[in-house]
């Protein structure tokens, strides 16, 4: 649902679905995840591909994941992990 409507701007560029924490998200239990559905709507909205934060992401059902992204021509990195600024 998130993906509906986005994508290609005046037919010319394309973007990239970015998952990543949200600061002070419980890392434990609530992962930012993608998987073969979201491969599916970054296709769908015309999107180039998905970036993940490396270390804490999820990639469900990896190989179908992995090959269906290929299959589409979409790519899928992952980015660094961000570092939550310090207080005090």
């Amino acid at each position: 649902k998130l993906l509906r409507g986005h994508g290609r701007i005046a037919g010319k560029t394309r973007g990239v679905l970015v998952k990543c924490a949200k600061p002070g998200q419980e890392l434990r239990a609530d992962l930012p995840s993608i998987g073969p559905r979201t491969v599916e709507a970054v296709h769908a909205a015309g999107l180039a591909g998905i970036a993940v934060e490396a270390g804490r992401s999820l990639v469900l059902e990896g190989p179908e994941t992995i090959a269906r992204a290929n299959a589409l021509g979409l790519f899928i990195i992952g980015l660094p992990a961000a570092t939550e600024p310090h207080n005090g």
